[in-house]
Formats: structure tokens, C-alpha cells, sequence
């Protein structure tokens, strides 16, 4: 979707030279691959992400699943009729980061200030933005995946107990502007509805995870009502094999959580 932003940037007649960072919230294909055609086209902006993600998008195996999903997810926008065949950029990894944020660290982007927030949970090296003026959080997919009107995916892919914490971290700032990494923005009572819904999603996961935790034949059939849970509308741009692979870390990861363990205690 690079071509669009380039298209969105061009008509709302932004300034391009004032364009001086491309941030990477964190490495999963569909937030890292519209970084090198975004390069090519502004070549003095920045790419900048945690120390983590330079690491992972440095890893050649990683490059070519990437790389992979990246085409996948191009032909399902293409299918869909969202995005032109012939908007579809070629080379979109590897490329390099070339700035390294860290977690406290404070960004002047010239009189407005974006805090980086540390976000463990989602992915390794995840790290979230902060607005204070505005309360305006950039929070990619660490407050979870939303897919319009109300139906919530919980996206704990790492850990859940960390990716708990980071929710309600970032709950906490009270938030009157969220941005997502998909679908739309949020702002004031619809920020309030996302966070309740989202919340809401996290604690029906859980328990009914642990639910079935004693038997693996419920685990099973489990990850397969997850997947036709969670496998819908625009989700649907990622292939199944990989929705299915992130149903069974869906629950894995509460199996192995100190959160499971309180429900079960």
C-alpha cells in the first residue's frame, strides 16, 4: 500500500522535505515491507526502529517469509480491488534501519514531542508512541486489532502476561486520540469503546483458553473456533496458514502465562 500513502502524501500537499523519519513500530511483514519503496521515493527520511527490530529485519529467513507474506497479502488487495495491480511496488526487504530508538527517549519532530513507549507482548522489539499534547498514542497493534464496527482480535503473540501489561499501560495515558496499525482512528468515545472492547476480548480469551486447558482434544478444536473467530473481514488479507499458526501461539502463549495460572490456583 506504499503507493497509496505516496498518493495520500502528494494530494494533501505536504511538504515532503518536512518528512524526516519513517517509524517502525516492529517487525511483522505488514508493518515493515512499505518501508524501502517509502525510502526510495523520500530518500532523506530516516528509517528508524527499536535496536530488536533492526535486528530481526536484518535476518535473511526472516527477510524471505516476509517478503513472501508481503506478496500474499499484495494479491489479496489486489482481489479485493483496494489496491492496483500496478501500484504494487517490487523490493520491498531487505533495506536498513538506520536509526536506533530506544524506550524513554524523547522525539522533537519540530515543536511536537513523541515519547517512545516500550510495548513487549505483540512482538519483540515493539514499541508504541506517544503524543501528550494531543493524547494522541500511536499504538500499532498493541492495544489489539480491531475490525470494524466491534469485533476485537487479541494479538498476544509473544507473551501474554507482557502484552497485558503494555495494554494497560497505555491504557492508563488516558488516550483521546488512538491510532491503530489497521483499520481506522479513534478519538474520544470511540477511543473509551475501543480500549472496553479490546479489554473485554483479552479476558474472554483467556478464559476460555482456560477452560479448556485440561484437554488437549478441546485445545484443539479451540484453536479451530479462534481461527473462524478471527478469520474475518479484512483479516482475511493474511493467509490462513499464517492465521492458523498465530491461533495455536494465541494459545500457547496463555498456557504458559502467570494469568492462566491465577484462574487455575
Amino acid at each position: 500500500m506504499a503507493t497509496q500513502v505516496i498518493h495520500q502524501i502528494e494530494e494533501l500537499q505536504v511538504e515532503t522535505a518536512s518528512i524526516k523519519k519513517l517509524l517502525v513500530t516492529h517487525a511483522h511483514a505488514d508493518h515493515v515491507t512499505g518501508a524501502a519503496p517509502l525510502k526510495q521515493t523520500f530518500p532523506w527520511m530516516s528509517i528508524t526502529a527499536s535496536e530488536k527490530t533492526k535486528d530481526l529485519l536484518s535476518k535473511e529467513k526472516i527477510q524471505s517469509y516476509f517478503s513472501l507474506e508481503d506478496r500474499y497479502i499484495s494479491s489479496q488487495l489486489v482481489e479485493l480491488g483496494t489496491v492496483a495491480k500496478g501500484d504494487l511496488l517490487e523490493n520491498s526487504l531487505p533495506y536498513e534501519v538506520e536509526e536506533v530508538l530506544v524506550p524513554g527517549q524523547i522525539l522533537d519532530l519540530g515543536g511536537i514531542e513523541l515519547h517512545v513507549l516500550d510495548a513487549p507482548g505483540h512482538c519483540m522489539g515493539g514499541i508504541a508512541l506517544w503524543e501528550p499534547q494531543e493524547k494522541m498514542i500511536f499504538c500499532s497493534d498493541y492495544l489489539g486489532f480491531c475490525l470494524p464496527p466491534a469485533q476485537f482480535v487479541s494479538n498476544f503473540y509473544v507473551d501474554y502476561d507482557d502484552f497485558l501489561e503494555t495494554f494497560e499501560n497505555l491504557s492508563r495515558l488516558a488516550p483521546q486520540w488512538i491510532c491503530p496499525g489497521h483499520c481506522n482512528v479513534y478519538f474520544g468515545e470511540k477511543a473509551d469503546r475501543f480500549i472496553e472492547g479490546s479489554r473485554k476480548e483479552l479476558k474472554w480469551v483467556l478464559k476460555t483458553v482456560a477452560s479448556h486447558a485440561q484437554s488437549p482434544e478441546k485445545l484443539g478444536k479451540l484453536k479451530g473456533k479462534l481461527f473462524n473467530r478471527y478469520f474475518v473481514q479484512e483479516a482475511t488479507i493474511f493467509s490462513q496458514e499464517n492465521t492458523r499458526y498465530c491461533m495455536d501461539l494465541l494459545v500457547r502463549r496463555i498456557l504458559d502465562s502467570k494469568a492462566v495460572r491465577l484462574i487455575a490456583g
